[in-house]
Formats: structure tokens, C-alpha cells, sequence
């Protein structure tokens, strides 16, 4: 899915209940995916970014935050326990600060304004997957955080946004983590999501 919506409807909103419903009966993952975006989708903070290839391609992750906040505004792991979501190619590193900031907001008094069952990062240890970049060097740590079976690598490569070395430093990453950990970053994960038979 793209981190935006042509209606300007949130992601979680309930108008997309019939999607969410027959992809957790399908048994198939959504997945949120930064895309090119039209004019008005895109900030709109400062007025002229013209030019600003680095500004948008390190904030491209920003609407797939945004996207993927809105199931949780909305409820949408409560309806659709069985639901899986995959963020795509937005680094992983995040994740980490996002699950805290939620956890957190969740449980104060404002945060009773979204009555959710579960704490954010227990759907998300349960229900989502988040690729990462080699590059990252908070990901064995996040890994142990929010579950090993949670991550894998991002293998749209070659690609503009990243140098040469990205399978070099793939192998780095991986080095870094236990054997179990290792195989699950490198495939086992990404196998286990869209039930893809070994």
C-alpha cells in the first residue's frame, strides 16, 4: 500500500474494514511502501523544497509512520487480530522510539481516548514485520527488544539511496547477531510472513 490515500482517509480507518478483513482471511500481509507522492500529500511544513532530494528520501519513512499509526488510532489490531502488516523499505531503526512513544501515550490519560486492548508493541510483536537496512546499527538490539522473528533485511537493492557495499554490509549486520537471529534475518522471517514453502 502506499503511505497515502487518494481519499485522504487514514490508513486504520474504518472504511477499509472490508480490505483488512479479507487479507487476514486470505491469510496474506499488507504491507506499506514510501512511494512518489502527489503535491499535496507531501509535507506541506516548509514552502520550498524544490530540489530537496536529500530531504525527502530521509524523510520518506515519515507517511509510512504516519500509515502505520493510523491502524492503531483506529483499532484495527483489536478488529482483525489475524492481520498481518509489513513496513517496507523505511528502515527499522525507528521502530524502537515509535513502540515507546506509543506504549507510552497509550498508557497516559490521553492515550484512553484509544481504548486499545494491548499495549502498541504487543501488536506489533504479534501481528508486524519491519525490514531494515544493512547500515542500521541499532537493529541487533531491536531485534532483542521487539522479537528476532520480526525483522529482515530489505533486499530492493541496487538502489540510489544506499552505496556499493550494501551486501558487505548485509554480512556485517549479520555477523553481529546469534545464529538463530541470523537465519531468521536473512530469510526464515521473511519465509514464516508470506508463508512461502522452503
Amino acid at each position: 500500500m502506499a503511505p497515502f490515500t487518494i481519499t485522504k482517509k487514514p490508513h486504520g480507518h474504518p472504511d477499509h474494514d472490508r480490505l483488512f478483513a479479507t487479507a487476514q482471511d486470505l491469510d496474506v500481509p499488507l504491507a506499506i511502501h514510501p512511494t512518489f507522492e502527489p503535491k499535496w500529500a507531501l509535507p506541506g511544513r516548509f514552502g520550498d523544497l524544490h530540489g530537496a532530494y536529500f530531504f525527502l528520501n530521509v524523510t520518506a519513512a515519515d507517511a509510512v509512520r504516519h500509515a502505520f499509526t493510523s491502524l492503531f488510532q483506529f483499532g484495527v489490531f483489536d478488529r482483525f487480530p489475524r492481520l498481518k502488516i509489513v513496513l517496507l523499505e523505511s528502515g527499522g531503526g525507528w521502530i524502537g522510539y515509535w513502540l515507546d512513544r506509543m506504549d507510552g501515550y497509550a498508557a497516559s490519560a490521553l492515550g484512553r481516548a484509544v481504548p486499545l486492548k494491548e499495549k502498541p508493541s504487543a501488536y506489533f510483536r504479534r501481528q508486524c514485520w519491519i525490514s531494515c537496512d544493512p547500515d542500521e546499527r541499532t537493529i541487533p538490539a531491536l531485534m532483542q527488544l521487539y522479537g528476532d522473528d520480526r525483522f529482515f533485511w530489505a533486499s530492493d537493492f541496487p538502489h540510489p539511496d544506499h552505496t556499493g557495499t550494501y551486501i558487505h554490509e548485509l554480512d556485517e549486520l549479520a555477523e553481529k547477531l546469534p545464529e538463530r537471529a541470523r537465519r531468521q534475518l536473512l530469510g526464515e522471517n521473511v519465509r514464516r510472513c508470506y508463508d512461502v514453502p522452503v
